[in-house]
C-alpha cells in the first residue's frame, strides 16, 4: 500500500481501534459499529444521490412520451434520435444525469480503503508499520526449523488470519530472538509486544472468524451462502427503493428485466467467490454493510419519496410533448411542419432511409394535394349550387 492510501487508511484503522476498544475487544462486533460509523459519514453522498433521483424520477413522464413516440422501430437511427431527444429534454429541464454517479465515484475511493483496512488489523488497528507487518508475516510462516512459527495461512491478503491463529502475544519477541533470516530492531520489537497485547478476539464462542472458509473449515462455508442471500435480496430491495430508468414495453422492457436478473445472479456470485477466498469475517462485515445499507436506502425512501404518477399524468405528457411537435415551424416556408407517420420520422436525414422516406414524403404530399383539390372542387360546387339557387329565388319573384 503507498503512502496516499495510508492518507485516507490509517484515521478510519483508529476509528476501528476505539470501537474495538469500548466493545471489550471483540473485532467483530467492532466492524459492524464502524459500518453503521461510514453509512453515517457517506449520508451526506447519499442524499445527493437522491436528490437527483428524485429530479430524473420527475422527468419520467415527459420522458416515457419520447420513447412511446418511437415504440415499434429499434434501428439505429431511430435510436440516435430518440436519445438525442431524450438529452433534448434534460438540458430544457436543467438536468444532468451524471450527477447521479459522481457522489458513487467520490464514495469508491473510501470503499477501497476500508477492504484494506479490514482485513490488516496489525497494521491499521495495532499501528504496527507495513515494513514490520511483512517482515513478521515473513516470520509468521517461516518452517520452526528456521526459527519460525511454522503458519500454512489459506489467504495472504492481510493479517486477520495470521492474528487469529495467535492464541495470545506471549512468546513472540523469544521467537523473534532466534528467527535465522534477519534481525528485528528494537524498536520493532517493542512495537510488536505493543500489538501483541491487544490482538482483537476474532472469535464467535468457539468458532474462530478470522480464519479463511474451507473444507477443513465446514462450519465458516456458511458465510459465503450468507453473503450470497444477503447480495442477492438486498440487490431486488434496494431496486424498489431507488429510481429505475424509463422503459416501454416491448423489447426495451425485456432488456432491462434480463440485465436486472443477470445482475442479480453475477454479483451476488462473485462476491461468494470473494469470500471464499478471505477470513471469514471479511463476508461477515460485507453482509452487514449490506443490510445497513439497505436500511438507509429505505429510510431515505421514506423521507425523501420517489414522485409517482397517474395514468393521467402521462397521458398529459404525451399530449404536452406531442403539441410541442406540431408546432414546429419550417424555417424555409415559415408553414407549419407536415406532421409525419411516427414510424417515419426524420427517416430523411439518414443514409439507409432516405430515399424510401422520400417517396413517401412526396406519396403524402401528392395525397395532401389531392384532397386540397377535392376540397376546393366541392366548396366551388356548394358555391355554384348556392348561386344558383338565388338566382331561381329571383327569377320567381319576378314572376309573382
Amino acid at each position: 500500500m503507498s503512502s496516499i492510501w495510508d492518507i485516507i487508511n490509517i484515521p478510519f484503522g483508529y476509528v476501528i481501534r476505539f470501537c474495538n476498544k469500548i466493545l471489550g475487544n471483540q473485532y467483530i462486533l467492532a466492524l459492524f459499529l464502524f459500518a453503521i460509523i461510514i453509512e453515517v459519514v457517506l449520508l451526506p453522498f447519499g442524499i445527493k444521490q437522491q436528490k437527483n433521483s428524485i429530479k430524473q424520477a420527475r422527468l419520467r413522464p415527459k420522458e416515457m412520451a419520447i420513447k412511446n413516440k418511437y415504440k415499434g422501430r429499434n434501428d439505429q437511427p431511430t435510436m440516435q434520435k430518440m436519445q438525442n431527444e431524450i438529452q433534448e429534454l434534460y438540458q430544457r429541464e436543467n438536468f444532468n444525469p451524471y450527477n447521479g454517479c459522481f457522489p458513487l465515484l467520490l464514495q469508491l475511493p473510501v470503499i477501497m480503503a476500508l477492504y484494506y483496512i479490514v482485513i490488516d488489523p496489525l497494521h491499521y488497528v495495532l499501528g504496527v508499520s507495513q515494513s514490520v507487518t511483512g517482515a513478521f508475516t515473513t516470520f509468521a510462516t517461516a518452517s520452526p526449523a528456521a526459527g519460525g512459527l511454522g503458519m500454512e495461512l489459506s489467504s495472504n491478503r492481510g493479517t486477520i488470519e495470521l492474528l487469529s491463529r495467535l492464541d495470545n502475544g506471549g512468546g513472540i519477541v523469544e521467537a523473534l530472538n532466534n528467527f535465522q533470516y534477519f534481525h528485528f530492531s528494537d524498536e520493532a520489537i517493542i512495537s510488536l509486544e505493543k500489538a501483541a497485547a491487544r490482538i482483537p478476539n476474532f472469535n464467535i464462542g468457539n468458532l474462530n472468524f478470522g480464519l479463511t472458509p474451507g473444507w477443513d473449515n465446514l462450519v465458516l462455508m456458511l458465510v459465503p451462502v450468507l453473503t450470497f442471500v444477503t447480495y442477492f435480496f438486498s440487490s431486488k430491495l434496494n431496486r424498489k427503493f431507488m429510481y429505475q430508468p424509463a422503459t416501454n414495453e416491448g423489447i426495451d422492457a425485456r432488456q432491462q428485466a434480463c440485465s436486472n436478473t443477470m445482475m442479480d445472479i453475477t454479483m451476488p456470485a462473485m462476491s461468494t467467490f470473494f469470500t471464499m477466498a478471505v477470513p471469514a469475517v471479511i463476508g461477515i462485515y460485507w453482509a452487514f454493510r449490506s443490510w445497513v445499507g439497505l436500511l438507509k436506502s429505505f429510510i431515505m425512501s421514506r423521507i425523501m419519496p420517489l414522485p409517482t404518477f397517474s395514468e393521467e399524468d402521462y397521458k398529459a405528457a404525451e399530449r404536452e410533448m406531442a403539441s410541442k411537435t406540431k408546432k414546429k415551424k419550417n424555417t424555409k416556408s415559415g408553414e407549419v411542419r407536415a406532421v409525419r407517420s411516427l414510424h417515419y420520422i426524420d427517416d430523411e436525414d439518414f443514409e439507409d432511409t432516405r430515399e424510401r422516406a422520400l417517396a413517401r414524403k412526396a406519396a403524402i404530399e401528392e395525397r395532401e394535394r389531392r384532397e386540397r383539390e377535392e376540397e376546393e372542387k366541392g366548396k366551388k360546387r356548394l358555391f355554384e349550387a348556392a348561386g344558383l339557387k338565388e338566382e331561381n329565388k329571383r327569377q320567381d319573384e319576378k314572376e309573382t
